[in-house]
């Protein structure tokens, strides 16, 4: 693995300009949760068009709304993310609000609760080619069991039989 943040307390993680989070397939970055406490996710607030978040791990993370991400006026790229293991009332994985319309690519939502992504209202993100627990149309989406090899223990790598090895661009 590349950079981990681990938090270990109720911490939030706020963007109101611009994050650059890239990694690269071989050395990724972790945002998750260790001890206790869990963390609480990533908050974009009228966050820039530029934001980018590419090869990216959210887990572990807990909060109101948007356990993994919350959404305000905010349309960042997320590509070669997973977002998993968080929980919030809406939106474990994501909740969009307030013209929020990610592109996603190439990323997997998996078992977050309550829900994969909660939609405030009209929001459109655009998701292809990614692996959305709950399902989610677009071009190439699948939902399907993607096959983490031991998330119990924080290994989120693919089994050599996920549907998700092969089925992005």
């Amino acid at each position: 693995a590349g950079t981990q943040f681990l938090f270990d307390g109720e911490y939030n993680f706020n963007i109101y300009g611009t994050l650059k989070a890239i990694g690269t397939e071989s050395d990724s970055i972790i945002f998750d949760n260790y001890g206790d406490e869990k963390w609480r996710g990533f908050t974009l607030d009228n966050a820039s068009d530029e934001t980018v978040f590419e090869y990216v791990r959210i887990s572990g993370a807990e909060k109101d709304v948007g356990g993994g991400m919350y959404l305000r006026e905010s349309n960042p790229t997320l590509n070669n993310v997973t977002i998993s293991n968080n929980t919030a009332e809406y939106g474990g994985g994501m909740r969009l609000y307030d013209n929020s319309n990610p592109t996603l690519l190439n990323s997997i939502i998996w078992d977050n609760n309550p829900e994969s992504i909660y939609l405030f209202s009209d929001e459109q993100p655009i998701i292809t080619f990614s692996d959305i627990q709950g399902g989610w149309d677009g071009e190439g989406n699948i939902d399907a069991d993607p096959l983490f090899t031991d998330p119990d223990n924080d290994d989120y790598t693919l089994l050599p039989n996920s549907p998700c090895i092969d089925a992005g661009t």
